[in-house]
Formats: C-alpha cells, sequence, structure tokens
C-alpha cells in the first residue's frame, strides 16, 4: 500500500535528519560579541534632554545607558521633572532650566532629544536645527504639511541629523530589511531607519556625519 506522507510528517521528518546530520559534523560555536564598543574620550556625545514627562524620562533613562553617551543638561516647564531627571541620570547638580533654549545656547551641547506636546515639535526642532544642534524628536513628525516642510527645510539648511521616532516600523525590522538588500546587492530596495529609542548608531551618526 503507498504511503501518503502529510506535510506535517514530511516537516518533522526533514527537521530530525537535519538535526542528526548536525549532531555526527563538527561541533558549531557560536561566539557572542559585545553591542557596545569602548568609546574614546573624545567621541562622547553630549545631549540635552527637552521634555522629561511619560515619554520623555523613558528616552532619558535609555539614552544614558548607551556608552559615551551623557546628558549635561534638561529642560521641562514643571519643576518636579527637573527632579526627576536628576534622578534618572544620578546626578544632582544635572543643570535644568524652564527654557530650551538655553540649552541650544550652550557649547558644550551636541545635540537634543526633545518629547514634547505634539503641537511644539515644528518649533523645537527648527530651533535647534537653527542652533547647530542635532535632534532626535518623538513622533509624530507633524500634524500638517507646512509643519513638516518648515522642519525639514530647517535641517536641509543647516545640515543637521534630524530623526523622528516612529513605533513599529523601526529597530530589528528595518535593520533586517536594510541587510537583507545589501545581501542581494539590489540597487532599487532601501530601507528607512526610523529607531523608537535613540539608538546607538543614530547617536554615533552624529558626530560621525559630515557637516
Amino acid at each position: 500500500m503507498k504511503r501518503i506522507l502529510s506535510r506535517r510528517a514530511f516537516l518533522q521528518g526533514s527537521g530530525a535528519a537535519a538535526a542528526g546530520g548536525l549532531l555526527v559534523s563538527k561541533t558549531i560555536q557560536l561566539e557572542a560579541q559585545p553591542f557596545f564598543r569602548a568609546v574614546a574620550p573624545s567621541d562622547r556625545v553630549r545631549f540635552g534632554m527637552v521634555g522629561i514627562g511619560m515619554q520623555g524620562s523613558g528616552l532619558l533613562g535609555m539614552a544614558i545607558t548607551i556608552p559615551g553617551i551623557e546628558c549635561v543638561g534638561a529642560a521641562d516647564l514643571y519643576d518636579g521633572r527637573h527632579t526627576l531627571a536628576k534622578e534618572i541620570t544620578g546626578n544632582p547638580n544635572l543643570p535644568t532650566s524652564r527654557h530650551y533654549q538655553e540649552l541650544l545656547d550652550r557649547k558644550d551641547i551636541d545635540c537634543i532629544v526633545a518629547a514634547v506636546p505634539d503641537h511644539w515639535h515644528r518649533r523645537v526642532v527648527v530651533d535647534a536645527c537653527n542652533a547647530g544642534k542635532d535632534i532626535y524628536c518623538e513622533k509624530p513628525m507633524s500634524h500638517n504639511v507646512a509643519d513638516g516642510l518648515a522642519m525639514v527645510e530647517a535641517a536641509q539648511k543647516n545640515n543637521r541629523v534630524v530623526q523622528i521616532g516612529s513605533q513599529r516600523v523601526s529597530s530589528v525590522l528595518c535593520v533586517l530589511y536594510e541587510l537583507s538588500a545589501e545581501a542581494t546587492s539590489s540597487p532599487s530596495t532601501s530601507a528607512l531607519i526610523v529607531p523608537i529609542r535613540p539608538t546607538p548608531s543614530f547617536i554615533r551618526s552624529l558626530v560621525s556625519s559630515p557637516r
């Protein structure tokens, strides 16, 4: 009698055969590589945090875990959030202000991480670009086309790095898509990488990008 092999049985059998082959072959050892590398003092990135609410406090806590990254100032309208920023950074002497322009005026700040109300995005991004600061800003980029165009124009005019965070279209998925495009060497394939959090690659692009 002819035996009918189901798809499930075939896959199970194939998997077992493959596993058996690996057992009798040479052992494959995978060595973990450190995700972060040591950062030279000259490559440190100093940023100012604008907005330390629910989203901003999370961004701040995430950003300072990256080696070579340091928060050197924070701005928020509420005094209680100044205290929160000092607690998150572990720096009781962290300079804080109610006016984010004070961060833009500081020469020792390389970039800005902003988590402000949506209707403030245009103003903060444009001001940061005009002050010569790169900036990561939370989503949405803008509520209308005019605001978005003004932000793009400011970034291009001042040759700044501007990153807008967006959930579910970022990080690992887009990186994998980009790597697959490089592997196939297809010039027609591209990926837009917009991290949900300020990633190491974004932070380091702030100091490595041509001016």
